[in-house]
């Protein structure tokens, strides 16, 4: 009984040999075809990664845009005012004294070197001396504009020479 095994596992028909043929041709191409899908998960992977990398690139750009949008009005809010400005300076007497804190300002502004944009801050309270100071030459800068007499009257021209 042993020889006839031997016999007709050595002795394949045709068919058996088609056939064996066919599901070994069937297995790589499933073979391949898992490949073939692993190699394209691994594109859209890629592809997937690369859309959001663009994504937020775009993002970035429009939050550059809006950025230089609010800077340029800003700029031109700030221009505006400088021109108001200069031309209310210009209808200004040349030699008003003016307050410690408010020299300070205005070159500070005048100059052309640009801050980085932060928070603002709050404003600092000023010091009694500064407030001291800027009572007393507002007083001497409004007696200067006063006329000292006034229809004779020494009196009604200076509000500071109260009894």
């Amino acid at each position: 009984m042993a020889r006839t095994q031997l016999t007709t596992e050595t002795k394949q028909s045709a068919a058996v040999r088609r056939l064996r043929a066919a599901a070994n041709k069937a297995a790589k191409c499933a073979d391949d075809a898992k490949q073939h899908v692993r190699l394209a998960k691994a594109e859209l992977k890629k592809a997937r990664k690369a859309a959001k990398q663009c994504k937020k690139a775009a993002k970035q750009a429009r939050k550059k845009v809006q950025a230089a949008q609010a800077a340029s009005a800003l700029r031109a809010a700030r221009a505006a005012r400088g021109q108001a400005g200069k031309a209310s300076e210009a209808s200004k007497p040349v030699n008003a004294p003016k307050a410690d804190g408010a020299s300070k300002t205005a070159a500070a502004k005048s100059s052309g070197a640009r801050k980085p944009a932060s928070k603002p801050r709050p404003l600092a309270k000023p010091s009694a001396a500064t407030v001291a100071r800027s009572v007393i030459t507002r007083l001497d800068s409004e007696a200067a504009k006063a006329p000292a007499m006034v229809n004779g009257s020494p009196e009604a021209g200076s509000r500071a020479a109260a009894p």
